[in-house]
């Protein structure tokens, strides 16, 4: 299930300049605000990636843990961690077997991770280590990606983005199978330095995809009730905290273990 390989030595130069991981947390505490009745003092990041959306979270105050399946997202993780000074703790699981000595007030799972788990069982593996994890009325918030707003893209897209010293190039095409909700991904990495080529490589993701009433028979089927749906598309802060349309992609859910 391991979707990052050789990607993860590039994903903070890749994404760090086109997401904006503190608005997200912005937002992930104004949900806080919102639907918690006592502020949370420990979060489960699951899918955490290369730990920015818990390291920004652990430097606010919060006791995050992390969990990924890629060994290499990890260990990027462990060494911003490091680097941070942060208390924050990252681990290489699965989240479907989620195996942690510990009792969380709230659970993530950000950047369409989710939608790596793609069959039935996985989800009520997924949602089993949730419950005993979470405590009761913990919030879950999690996004996954809508199946009315799918768009998939038969032609090459690319994004650049660079530092000192390396330029990445990443050309993505995907494609959509309606049979089974899947969303593929193909992406090409190109990596020059200095203007020389240094290495190319290519890497598949897939993504499964959902209707807002699946994910929530989904929920209730394994002991959560889904409170609000938030549009993720949206650019700005408040305008995420408004009932998610149908047209939105990425959709937000907050959910609460019963």
């Amino acid at each position: 299930m391991e979707p990052f390989g050789k990607s993860a030595e590039y994903y903070d130069l890749t994404y760090l300049k086109i997401r904006n991981y503190a608005k997200d947390c912005n937002v992930l505490e104004a949900i806080f605000t919102r639907f918690c009745k006592h502020k949370p003092k420990s979060i489960l990041d699951i899918g955490c990636g290369t730990g920015t959306h818990a390291l920004i979270l652990s430097r606010r105050g919060y006791d995050v843990v992390g969990i990924d399946v890629s060994e290499a997202m990890i260990s990027k993780a462990n060494a911003k961690a490091e680097k941070a000074k942060t208390r924050a703790e990252f681990h290489v699981q699965d989240m479907r077997r989620i195996e942690l000595d510990k009792m969380f007030d709230s659970a993530i799972c950000m950047f369409g991770a989710f939608g790596f788990v793609q069959s039935h069982k996985g989800l009520i593996d997924v949602f089993s280590g949730l419950r005993r994890h979470l405590i009761k009325n913990g919030l879950f918030i999690f996004d996954f990606w809508s199946v009315l707003a799918v768009k998939p893209t038969p032609f090459q897209r690319w994004i650049e983005a660079k530092d000192r010293e390396k330029t990445i190039y990443r050309l993505s095409e995907s494609t959509f199978d309606h049979r089974t909700n899947v969303m593929t991904i193909n992406m090409k990495f190109i990596i020059t330095q200095k203007n020389r080529h240094v290495e190319t490589f290519e890497e598949t993701l897939k993504i499964k995809c959902y209707t807002l009433v699946e994910m929530q028979q989904h929920l209730l089927d394994n002991g959560f009730k889904l409170v609000s749906v938030l549009d993720w598309d949206s650019e700005e802060e408040k305008d995420k905290l408004k009932p998610s349309a149908k047209e939105t992609f990425r959709i937000l859910a907050v959910a609460k273990r019963s």
